[in-house]
C-alpha cells in the first residue's frame, strides 16, 4: 500500500505519504505549505496517536514561504507535539557553501537560515544526525560529473532518487541570497538575530499539542480560502531577491522558461516501492525547474529517447506553464497528474500547461487529474463533457488523497 495526500496548503504544497501495512507504516512529508495553513497540518499529525508521530523523512524543497513556513511552525511545535524525524532534507546555508564555488563567498537566505536554526536545535535537543541525511557530504544535489544519480534507500523497501536540484542551480541561488539577507539586515550566521526575527514574527508562532486550539486569525484563514494577498512578515520584497525580477510567469508565459532561483533550487525525487520490485513510482516535483529534471529522467534511462513508466506526477510550481515542457512531458509514462494549489495569488494550474499535459500524455489508461481544491481556476476541469470530449478524468476533493 501506498498512499499520498495532498492537504489543503492554499497555493502552496504539503503532501503526506505513507507506505507499507499494519504496523509497518512508514511516513513521509514534504514541505509544510504557507504559515496560515500550518493548522491543517497540525490537526493531521494530532489524529495519529502520540508515540505514532514519527516521519521517516521531512524534506524541505525550497526557501519559498509556501512551502518552508509551515514546516518552521512545525518544528517550533515538534516537541509539544511528540513529532519525530529520522531525516530532514533541505539545503540550508552551510549546504550552499559546500557546493564548489570558483566565488567562495558564504551567504544564505533570512528565512532558510532561520530554518537551518530550528533544525539544528532539533539535532541538539534529540541527539541525533537527521539533516540531509544519507546524502554524501550532507548536501542533497546532483553532481553532473557523475554519470549517476543521487539514491537513499529508507525503512521499508523504499528507494529515493534524486531529479534536482544540481550544483550549478544552487550556485545560482547562493548568488541571490546575499540580497535578500542584507536587505534584511541580518548577518548570514548570527543566530541571535534570526532567533529575535523569529520570536517578533506574527505569522510564524507555534500552536501547541491540544487538538481543537485555534490559532488566532491567520491560522483560522487556513481552514478558508485566504485573501490573495496574503503573505508572510518575513518576507522582505518578492521581486527579485531571489530571481523574479519579472514577476511570476503568467498564463501566456514560454512554456518551461522559469527563472526563478528558488524554484531552480527545488528537491525533486523519484520515489520508488518497494525497492526489491517496484510496484508504485512517484515524481515529486516540488518547483523544480522542466530542463533539470528532463536532464536527470535522461540520465535514469540511459538515452534522450524513451519514456520512464511512473504511476504518480505532482506537477512542479503547482501546474505553472513556466515549469512544463512538452520535453519534459515526453519523457513520461504517466496516468495520475497532482495539483497541489487553490488558485489563490497566481491562479494556478495554468490551462495551456494542463492542455499541454493532455496532449503528450502516454499512459496504459486515460489521465486522471488530481486537485486538492475546487475554486475558479481548478473548475473548469471538472466538466464531464470536457472530460469525455478530452478522454481525461479529473477529482477535485480538498486535502485530496491518492492510493496506490
Amino acid at each position: 500500500m501506498l498512499r499520498i495526500e495532498m492537504l489543503p496548503a492554499a497555493h502552496g504544497d504539503c503532501l503526506w505519504i505513507e507506505y507499507g501495512s499494519g504496523t509497518a507504516v512508514h511516513r513521509l512529508l514534504i514541505d509544510g505549505g504557507p504559515a496560515h495553513t500550518y493548522p491543517a497540518l497540525r490537526e493531521r499529525i494530532l489524529h495519529l496517536p502520540a508515540d505514532d508521530r514519527h516521519f521517516d523523512l521531512l524534506v524541505i524543497t525550497h526557501v519559498d514561504a509556501d512551502h518552508i513556513e509551515g514546516v518552521i511552525r512545525l518544528l517550533l511545535d515538534a516537541e509539544a507535539l511528540h513529532c519525530r524525524f529520522d531525516r530532514i532534507w533541505f539545503n540550508g546555508r552551510d549546504q550552499l557553501n559546500a557546493v564548489p564555488d570558483p566565488a567562495g563567498e558564504p551567504l544564505g537566505a533570512l528565512q532558510g537560515e532561520i530554518l537551518g536554526v530550528l533544525i539544528a536545535d532539533y539535532e541538539s535537543r534529540t541527539g541525533t544526525e537527521v539533516w540531509n541525511l544519507g546524502f554524501d557530504d550532507a548536501l542533497a544535489a546532483i553532481d553532473r560529473t557523475k554519470a549517476t544519480l543521487p539514491t537513499v534507500n529508507l525503512p521499508g523497501d523504499c528507494r529515493l532518487t534524486l531529479l534536482s536540484p544540481d550544483h550549478e542551480r544552487l550556485l545560482f541561488l547562493k548568488d541571490r541570497w546575499k540580497k535578500e539577507l542584507d536587505r534584511a539586515g541580518v548577518a548570514s550566521g548570527d543566530v541571535a538575530a534570526l532567533r529575535t526575527r523569529l520570536a517578533g514574527s506574527r505569522t510564524l508562532r507555534p500552536l501547541g499539542d491540544v487538538l481543537g486550539v485555534e490559532d488566532d486569525e491567520d491560522a483560522m484563514a487556513g481552514r478558508h480560502e485566504l485573501p490573495e494577498d496574503d503573505d508572510s512578515d518575513l518576507r522582505t520584497d518578492l521581486e527579485d531577491t531571489l530571481g523574479r525580477g519579472d514577476g511570476e510567469p503568467g498564463a501566456d508565459a514560454p512554456f518551461g522558461n522559469d527563472t526563478s532561483a528558488a524554484n531552480g533550487s527545488s528537491i525533486a525525487l523519484l520515489l520508488e516501492y518497494p525497492t526489491t520490485s517496484p510496484q508504485v513510482r512517484l515524481i515529486l516535483a516540488g518547483d523544480a525547474w522542466p530542463a533539470v529534471l528532463e536532464t536527470s529522467l535522461t540520465t535514469l534511462l540511459g538515452s534522450p529517447g524513451g519514456r520512464l513508466a511512473i504511476d504518480v506526477f505532482k506537477l512542479p510550481h503547482h501546474g505553472s506553464v513556466a515549469n512544463l515542457s512538452a520535453g519534459l512531458l515526453e519523457r513520461l509514462r504517466c496516468r495520475h497528474y497532482l495539483v497541489s494549489t487553490s488558485g489563490a495569488l497566481f491562479r494556478h494550474p495554468h490551462k495551456r500547461a494542463l492542455d499541454l499535459l493532455l496532449a503528450h500524455h502516454a499512459g496504459p489508461a486515460r489521465p486522471s487529474l488530481h486537485f486538492n481544491y475546487l475554486t475558479c481556476s481548478t473548475a473548469p476541469w471538472s466538466d464531464q463533457a470536457d472530460q469525455a470530449n478530452r478522454g481525461y478524468r479529473a477529482a477535485h476533493p480538498k486535502g485530496q488523497s491518492l492510493s496506490l
